[in-house]
């Protein structure tokens, strides 16, 4: 399979639009017939197209490589097309926050109704994508509740306060879930091991 050429610099940028997705939807289409042919090939004993593999520079969680420049801050925490040549025959895009932090998520609906495009979604991926404000709330949330557990015979109270923290965890574990989608496609909140753990204390609370 021949590799996508993806321009470097400020002009690999982007906008993730329904146009993008459609793209997308034709690649897969072409992908799934040179399939067919490349199946009839190998029957036949001719050789097979080596297969694309991931980029490891452009992997989700890594920094955005500086030979692709700073992105324009109107593109900062939008959707963008993926800039891995390797997605480019999966449903997916890319986000980027101020850090130039990578994010990668699935392009199909989330929770069956959610689309990419969807405001409330495009709400749910800014909230993530620009979490730091999210993330110091939770570590005082674990920080504090550590404090509480910790008390051999905690006041009648407490259980406001335990109601309090688990109302933080479900708010955060819905951020991921509108944004990501549950568990049925890559990228999505169950297929991150780390969301597990939050997803079993929510359960049991």
């Amino acid at each position: 399979m021949a590799d996508v050429l993806v321009p470097r610099g400020p002009s690999s940028f982007h906008r993730f639009t329904r146009e993008s997705l459609a793209a997308i939807e034709k690649r897969m289409a072409e992908k799934q017939a040179r399939g067919s042919a490349t199946l009839q090939e190998s029957r036949d004993g001719l050789p097979e197209e080596e297969a694309l593999q991931p980029q490891l520079d452009l992997q989700a969680s890594k920094k955005l490589p500086d030979l692709y420049g700073n992105p324009p801050r109107e593109l900062l925490g939008e959707p963008l097309e993926d800039l891995d040549p390797f997605y480019s025959t999966q449903k997916t895009f890319i986000v980027l926050n101020k850090g130039k932090t990578i994010f990668r998520f699935s392009a199909t609906n989330a929770l069956y109704v959610l689309s990419p495009f969807h405001p409330i979604r495009r709400a749910a991926v800014k909230i993530l994508v620009h979490s730091y404000p999210l993330r110091m709330l939770i570590m005082c949330t674990i920080l504090t509740n550590c404090v509480f557990m910790a008390q051999h015979d905690p006041p009648p109270w407490t259980k406001y306060v335990e109601y309090t923290f688990t109302a933080i965890y479900t708010f955060e574990s819905l951020v991921k879930i509108l944004a990501r989608g549950f568990c049925l496609h890559a990228f999505t909140f169950l297929r991150d091991p780390w969301n597990w753990l939050d997803f079993s204390v929510i359960i049991m609370a």
